[in-house]
């Protein structure tokens, strides 16, 4: 279809006054309207990732500041569109998911919320999608930090008017920080440019023969690690995540973070390969601090969507450690988990959700034995819990595979040192199981309390977005070929 890339963007657009307008007359239900657009642009990216399977690649280009020779340039490759539609998938079915959530959530608030709420959350909501999908289909680093910033401020807006607790404090510090980060990242996007004389993300390997450039690199990198939460620049994460309303905490861990790994991969890893790769020994050790610290931090925790957030940190050490490796098949396994991280940990965030909903508790402390009240949830728990632990038959089995395949490639070509860290980080992907069975174990199993009694499963509209996403992790799991055979030729031909 002609237009195809471009529509994906534009569509989400136009449709977010109507949102806003529509909304203040449909309520809650204008949810329902947030769901069209996106459903339409997932089908549109379904066709266009048909259509590039052979390995070929989808540019579009747009005439934008012609004096400054900036182009508006879209493109899917193997790499691009499975990040895009797992963005796409995963916002549509938190779309439908919110109608429910939300209607609870400005329920607590102990008074009848107007229909514009509803409107200027969804319209919000709509915007976000956009800057997710514009950072991985941008093709130069004007509009990639452009669409970069769009996811800042829709998201900082919807934590600010929506979220909990000390909200406007909590929705600050997210704000600084990764403002913060992308402030250094401009820094490294300028200095490349005048080093390169173009903006385009296909010039960034001219800047490897300069000698700024690995500052440039970790400049640019700083900036990615901060959305990625890896260890120190973390902070922000526990609290962002903690206090959003849950449907964004949906999007900000499975799909946000991750944009940084993608992003670290498109602008860094594989441009600057050979700068990159200097560094391979000491960022493996680092994405081994972070995946440990985020595992034994969840360990500590009794909020289940703190709980949460810091497994997402863990989760990020794991792609962080694919990515350290430089080669391939590191690469790839990041990307591949990139997918099966989103898959599951949005599955995790709404059963977070539909505890606050149905028990009204996020305390684990005061849950337990809700397996026989709630055995959909449940089983929908565990296999989240499954797609994030590497447990077959879910997708991310295979993903830790392949990651674990880059590793030790790397460890087995370079030093022992680096074959000490890929033992360790298998060693400690023990720590990843034992928080997710316990944390099963402690919610839904055990004796029921007696102000649980009553507790009834979550309606359809709320479960059913989920039932999806644990089929599509099966599916993958038993047939990686799907995403893989996009990643491999692409990375592969890249990186050596």
């Amino acid at each position: 279809m002609q237009y195809a890339l471009a529509q994906v963007l534009l569509v989400p657009l136009v449709f977010t006054p109507v949102v806003y307008l529509a909304g203040r007359k449909a309520g809650k239900q204008t949810g329902w309207l947030v769901a069209l657009p996106l459903l339409y642009t997932l089908l549109l990216l379904l066709s266009v990732a048909y259509r590039i399977r052979e390995g070929i690649s989808i540019v579009e280009v747009y005439s934008w500041a012609p004096l400054a020779g900036l182009t508006f340039g879209l493109k899917a490759d193997g790499l691009s569109i499975w990040m895009a539609i797992t963005i796409n998938l995963l916002c549509l079915l938190v779309a439908v998911y919110s109608i429910r959530y939300m209607e609870h959530r400005f329920h607590e608030e102990g008074h009848e919320p107007s229909p514009t709420v509803y409107a200027s959350y969804y319209a919000l909501y709509l915007l976000y999608a956009i800057g997710m999908l514009g950072t991985v289909l941008a093709t130069n680093l004007i509009q990639f930090y452009l669409f970069y910033e769009l996811m800042l401020v829709p998201s900082w807006a919807l934590i600010n008017n929506y979220g909990y607790g000390e909200r406007e404090r909590i929705g600050m510090m997210y704000f600084l920080w990764t403002h913060v980060g992308a402030v250094i990242l401009l820094a490294g996007i300028l200095s490349s440019y005048w080093i390169t004389g173009s903006f385009e993300i296909s010039d960034l390997s001219g800047v490897v023969a300069a000698p700024m450039a690995p500052w440039i690199a970790f400049a640019i990198l700083i900036g990615f690690f901060v959305k990625m939460a890896v260890f120190g620049l973390h902070i922000w994460l526990p609290y962002a995540h903690a206090e959003a309303p849950t449907p964004i905490s949906a999007l900000l861990s499975p799909a946000m973070i991750g944009i940084g790994a993608y992003a670290a991969a498109r602008l860094v890893v594989i441009p600057m390969n050979e700068v990159f790769s200097r560094f391979s020994l000491a960022f493996s050790l680092w994405a081994l601090v972070t995946m440990v610290y985020g595992g034994l931090m969840a360990l500590a925790q009794d909020d289940v969507k703190r709980f949460l957030a810091y497994s997402s940190v863990s989760q990020m050490g794991y792609i962080f450690l694919g990515l350290s490796c430089a080669n391939a098949y590191g690469v790839t396994g990041a990307m591949f988990h990139y997918v099966s991280h989103g898959l599951g940990k949005c599955i995790l965030f709404c059963v977070a959700g539909m505890l606050i909903t149905q028990a009204e508790t996020r305390s684990i402390k005061k849950l337990g034995g809700l397996a026989d009240r709630m055995p959909l949830t449940a089983t929908l728990c565990l296999l989240g819990f499954f797609a994030i632990a590497g447990v077959p038959p879910t997708v991310g089995f295979m993903s830790k595979w392949i990651i674990f395949s880059g590793v030790f490639t790397a460890a087995l070509e370079h030093s022992i040192e680096m074959l000490v860290i890929a033992v360790a980080s298998i060693i400690m992907t023990v720590i990843t199981v034992g928080y997710a069975l316990w944390t099963v174990r402690r919610i839904f199993f055990g004796p029921l309390p007696e102000h649980l009694e009553e507790v009834e499963e979550a309606p359809p509209i709320m479960t059913v977005p989920l039932l999806i996403l644990a089929v599509i992790s099966v599916i993958l799991g038993v047939y990686p070929r799907l995403v893989t055979d996009y990643l491999f030729p692409l990375i592969g031909g890249l990186i050596p």
